[in-house]
């Protein structure tokens, strides 16, 4: 059983964002990055995937720039055999689309691979594009936001369980397939210190953006960085956040009484709708 992981490198959830002076990005002067969330659920499936069955390879993929280098050892750590880096400093700035379409062909070039696993989003940009473009682009099915995987016993077919409207929907697909992972998956295990010290040593191949076929896929070099990119950001702001308070009291005293209750509940609800636009 060959498994991919699709990676994302991201902000750390607690890291507090400021603008960078352009105005279209963040500033990432002292931020700290992490693993993207959902990619973790992903990486602990197919670890967890790879112990129950004894035997298999997990492969992460990620492609960014040379920090990216950090997720993938955090994979390693948990325990993932090997990692594919496709790096360039300008792949900070590939849109969805151009991600898949690397990614992909990167994967074929793995040969046989079972399974693939991601998370169902990335939460920098609030996409989850890129997993079912890889997808797409492979060929197989994929199932998305799952919260339960099972294989069957001889390896051919996945079932799986994601959260719907007032239940679960159950979706058996033929493999090999890809999975975009859900919170409630499972819940991803830390590095322990034998891990990280392992994962020093698990080998990382480097792709640099002159070994990527890009006449095959259709794509430029400028495609893979922001002046190619098919989305941009014009304007980045954060969120000001005015706190006003407003009391209704009675005509006679602070509090709201006998037939006042019904005037007031009237005025909280024109506030309400009026002023802070909540309803």
């Amino acid at each position: 059983m060959r498994i991919v992981v699709i990676v994302r490198q991201t902000p750390d959830t607690e890291a507090k964002i400021k603008v960078a002076p352009s105005g279209d990005t963040i500033d990432t002067e002292g931020i700290k990055w992490i693993v993207n969330p959902y990619d973790e659920f992903a990486i602990e499936e197919a670890i967890r995937i790879k112990e129950k069955l004894g035997k298999g390879e997990v492969i992460l993929i990620t492609m960014g720039p040379a920090r990216c280098i950090e997720a993938l050892r955090t994979g390693l750590a948990m325990g993932a055999d090997n990692a594919i880096h496709i790096k360039d400093e300008s792949f900070a700035f590939t849109d969805p689309y151009a991600l898949a379409k690397v990614i992909a062909q990167e994967i074929k070039n793995l040969g046989e691979i079972n399974l693939v696993l991601t998370g169902k989003k990335m939460i920098d940009e609030e996409t989850g594009q890129v997993g079912i473009h890889v997808a797409e682009e492979l060929g197989i099915p994929h199932v998305a936001i799952v919260t339960k995987v099972e294989l069957s016993s001889d390896l051919t077919k996945v079932t799986c369980q994601k959260e719907i409207e007032g239940g679960q929907m159950v979706v058996e697909v033929p493999l090999p397939a890809l999975i975009t992972c859900e919170r409630g998956l499972n819940e991803p295990r830390y590095a322990s210190l034998p891990g990280i010290m392992k994962a020093k040593k698990k080998p990382v191949k480097e792709v640099t953006i002159d070994n990527i076929n890009l006449e095959a896929l259709g794509l430029t070099k400028e495609a893979l960085g922001p002046a190619g990119a098919r989305f941009r950001v014009t304007k980045l702001e954060v969120p000001q956040i005015q706190r006003r308070l407003r009391i209704l009291k009675g005509k006679q005293q602070d509090m709201v009484k006998g037939d006042e209750v019904a005037e007031a509940v009237r005025e909280l609800v024109r506030l309400l709708r009026e002023e802070a636009k909540v309803i």
